[in-house]
C-alpha cells in the first residue's frame, strides 16, 4: 500500500481498546492509549478519548479509508457480572480461568438473517473481534471471575443506513468487526497502483507466481495449503479481481492463483471484474439466467447473498451448486488471464477449509 496513505484502525480494536482502557482504570493507571497485540504478532495503539473504572471511550480512525464509521464514538463498558445476566443474544468468551460476557448495546445491530458469521439473533460482534479482545484481556492479566463487556456505537443506527448492513440482514445499527484490527485505505486509484506495484516486484525477485487473496482468512488459507509460497507472494486485490489478473500478465508472472470464498466464486462466475458490492450487488436470482441445471426449489429472489441461500440448503446442495459455478467461474478468469498466464483457481468456506 503506497506510504501517503494512512492506515486506521476497525471497530474490533475500538472495543478492545476501550475494554484494556477500563481494566487498567481498574487497576490504579490511567492511559491516553491501550496498545494491542494483533494477529500478526504486531503491536496497534489506539487512543482513548475518555476512561473510568467503568466506561472507556473510542472515537473510530479509519484513517485514508472511506469508511462510514470513521469518527464513531464507540463506548465499551466493562465490569464484573454474574452468569444469569446472559442474554441470548450476548456471546461468552473464556479467558483463563474467567468468564467474558459480550453484549451490543445502543447502535450495534443484531442478526436477522443466515449465512453471515454470527447466528441469527445475536449481536452483529464477529469472531474475529471477540478473539482479538479475549487475547488483549489475557495478556492484560484477566484470569478469573465473570465480566461483561457492553459495546455501544453513538447514532449507530443511523450510520448504519450507510452500509449494507440492511441488505445483509443486520438491524438495529453496525456491526463490530476487523479482528486483525487495522483499516487499509481503500481509494481505488491508490489501490490498484499498489497492486501493479506488488505485481511487478514479485516478478523482479524472479518469482513466477502470485496469489491473489480478498482477506485474512483467504491469505491464511493459500499459505497453509502451498508451502512454498514467500508472503510476498501474496497480493491482497480486495474487489479488483480483472485489474489483478491483468496485472499480474503485464508483469510477466507465469502462475496466477485465485483465492476465494463462494460469493466471489458467483460474482467471478457472472464476469463481474470489480466485485465491491456496491458495483456488483447480485443477488442470487441471477442464477435463473446461467443456464445451471437442478437449481434450488427456493424463492431466490428473497435471498440477498449467497451466504444467504447456502444457509437455507444441505451442504451437499449447496456444494453441488459451487461446482456448477466453479467452470464459470474459471472460464470468466482465464479469459482476463490470457494464453501467457497459467490461472488456478481455489475455493474455501468462511472457516479457511478448501471446497474446490
Amino acid at each position: 500500500m503506497p506510504d501517503f496513505l494512512r492506515s486506521g484502525f476497525t471497530t474490533g480494536a475500538a472495543m478492545t481498546a476501550g475494554a484494556l482502557a477500563v481494566w487498567s482504570a481498574r487497576s490504579g493507571k490511567t492511559t491516553e492509549a491501550a496498545d494491542l497485540l494483533l494477529p500478526d504478532g504486531s503491536m496497534l495503539s489506539v487512543p482513548i478519548a475518555y476512561c473510568d473504572m467503568q466506561r472507556a471511550v473510542v472515537i473510530k480512525d479509519a484513517g485514508d479509508d472511506p469508511d462510514a464509521t470513521d469518527r464513531a464514538r464507540i463506548s465499551v463498558e466493562f465490569r464484573p457480572g454474574v452468569p444469569t445476566e446472559l442474554d441470548a443474544a450476548d456471546y461468552q468468551e473464556v479467558c483463563g480461568k474467567a468468564l467474558v460476557m459480550i453484549r451490543g448495546g445502543r447502535g450495534i445491530g443484531r442478526v436477522t438473517r443466515p449465512g453471515l458469521a454470527v447466528p441469527v439473533g445475536k449481536w452483529a460482534i464477529n469472531p474475529g473481534p471477540r478473539r482479538l479482545l479475549v487475547r488483549n484481556l489475557d495478556r492484560a492479566g484477566l484470569s478469573d471471575g465473570t465480566w461483561l463487556l457492553t459495546v455501544s456505537i453513538e447514532d449507530g443506527a443511523r450510520i448504519a443506513e450507510k452500509t449494507l448492513n440492511p441488505t445483509l440482514g443486520i438491524i438495529g445499527g453496525l456491526s463490530i468487526l476487523g479482528g486483525g484490527g487495522i483499516v487499509k485505505p481503500y481509494s481505488n486509484a491508490a489501490y490498484t497502483s499498489a497492486i501493479a506495484l506488488q505485481m511487478r516486484t514479485i516478478a523482479a525477485s524472479g518469482k513466477d507466481t502470485a496469489a491473489l487473496v480478498t482477506g485474512n482468512r483467504t491469505e491464511q488459507s493459500v499459505l497453509r495449503d502451498d508451502p512454498s509460497l514467500d508472503p510476498m507472494q501474496v497480493v491482497r486485490i480486495a474487489d479488483f479481481i480483472a485489474f489483478s489478473i491483468r496485472s499480474a500478465r503485464a508483469a510477466g508472472l507465469k502462475n496466477v492463483l485465485v483465492a476465494c470464498m463462494p460469493g466471489k466464486l458467483f460474482k467471478y462466475a457472472c464476469g463481474e471484474e470489480n466485485t465491491h458490492a456496491h458495483t456488483a450487488k447480485l443477488r442470487p436470482e441471477r442464477l435463473r439466467l446461467m443456464g445451471l441445471r437442478d437449481l434450488p426449489d427456493l424463492p431466490l429472489e428473497k435471498f440477498d447473498t449467497m451466504g444467504e441461500l447456502g444457509a437455507h440448503l444441505e451442504k451437499a446442495a449447496f456444494l453441488a451448486l459451487l461446482h456448477q459455478l466453479f467452470p464459470l467461474a474459471e472460464k470468466q478468469l482465464a479469459g482476463w488471464a490470457g494464453s501467457a498466464l497459467k490461472l488456478k483457481l481455489l475455493l474455501y468456506n468462511d472457516k479457511g477449509d478448501r471446497i474446490l
